[in-house]
């Protein structure tokens, strides 16, 4: 979401070529990190933690070769416009942040086993 915001922003602003190439940049964003979820969760309840842990490493790898890689091949085209790119592709880590951020429920006072 915040990716097509940033994009509007940089089409309204630099016109079509930084719009593109924003949405171009928020597309890697979510790609590397959709390869990296699905390298993590594959596996069901009953993994073990090294299988687990092995998950995470691999993801990670996955989702750093796929960013590098994808970020090489789009600055190495003339028609990027390489700022809002950038721009859009960090604004998608801010997602993620504000959704883990969201996701934490409303606050309960908790007890820990004292009386109420």
């Amino acid at each position: 979401m915040l990716g097509a915001v940033v994009a509007a922003a940089c089409l309204a602003v630099w016109g079509s070529r930084a719009g593109a190439s924003a949405l171009l940049g928020a597309g890697i964003g979510i790609a590397a990190t959709s390869l990296m979820a699905f390298a993590m969760l594959r596996h069901g309840a009953g993994a073990s933690a090294q299988r687990v842990a092995w998950s995470f490493f691999s993801g990670w790898v996955v989702k750093v070769a796929v960013t590098v890689a994808l970020l090489v091949v789009a600055f190495r085209s003339p028609k990027v416009h390489a700022a809002a790119l950038l721009a859009a592709y960090v604004a998608t880590f801010f997602g993620y942040w504000f959704g883990v951020a969201r996701s934490r429920g409303p606050k309960t006072k908790q007890t820990f086993g004292v009386g109420n």
